[in-house]
């Protein structure tokens, strides 16, 4: 079998290890989201399109478990770009959530894993959520690191949530950087519209429009992957 293959299959048997060890008497309450995102580099002016899933529980006391699943294009180009990221957190208060994640991408060209922890804070309409991870290129001997921050803010009775954030891969092939900001509209119960404008390190100009399909509070972290965390960005390098 492969290694990522095999890695991935890893993966779910721990995932479904978890879910078997919640007690028989507790009622595991799922939680996450559905996103689709259409963005524009306005630079190179690739389009891109993104849909994503994250489902995320309680699985043993306050330790948590969330599977992210999407996939990605970019619309000048042929092939999609699928993703997985699994999560493992303690829910250590109402407001504080850490934990450790292993995202798995598969890009054109280049595959790689993403080994990565984690930590969220949310209290009184205000939130922030910060990673670090080392990124591991399948069949190649190339390497780097990804980190980076987000932060909202959600002002009493209103449907306006505000927010922004940056991030950053460090090692060739992947060299980049993000910054943004942006906001979304509930337009009724776990249904949300939103917008951002972010710059990248080539000056390039992003905008993005998303439609969210939020079901109980919503996903514990935000996915790890590449189109995740940098819409309609493309790095152009391929992996040696």
């Amino acid at each position: 079998m492969p290694k990522h293959l095999l890695k991935l299959s890893y993966l779910l048997f721990a995932m479904g290890l978890g879910l078997s060890a919640a007690p028989a008497s507790a009622q595991l309450v799922l939680d996450g989201g559905v996103k689709v995102e259409l963005a524009h580099n306005d630079g190179s002016g690739v389009n891109t399109k993104h849909i994503a899933g994250s489902f995320s529980g309680l699985v043993y006391n306050d330790i948590g478990l969330q599977l992210d699943l999407s996939v990605g294009k970019h619309e000048q180009f042929t092939s999609t770009q699928p993703a997985a990221t699994l999560h493992l957190y303690h829910a250590a208060t109402e407001s504080l959530t850490y934990g450790v994640f292993l995202s798995a991408e598969d890009r054109r060209p280049g595959n790689s894993y993403f080994y990565g922890a984690e930590i969220a804070y949310a209290s009184n309409g205000f939130g922030i959520e910060a990673f670090a991870a080392y990124r591991d290129d399948i069949s190649s001997s190339t390497d780097g690191t990804r980190y980076g921050i987000d932060v909202s803010y959600r002002p009493d009775d209103s449907k306006w949530t505000f927010f922004g954030g940056a991030r950053a891969d460090d090692g060739m092939p992947l060299e980049q950087t993000y910054a943004f900001l942006g906001a979304s509209y509930e337009i009724r119960d776990g249904v949300n519209l939103g917008l951002t404008a972010g710059r990248n390190d080539d000056g390039d100009t992003i905008a993005s429009a998303m439609f969210t399909l939020q079901f109980g509070q919503g996903s514990t972290f935000r996915a790890r992957d590449t189109m995740e965390l940098f819409p309609g960005n493309r790095s152009l390098l391929p992996l040696s």
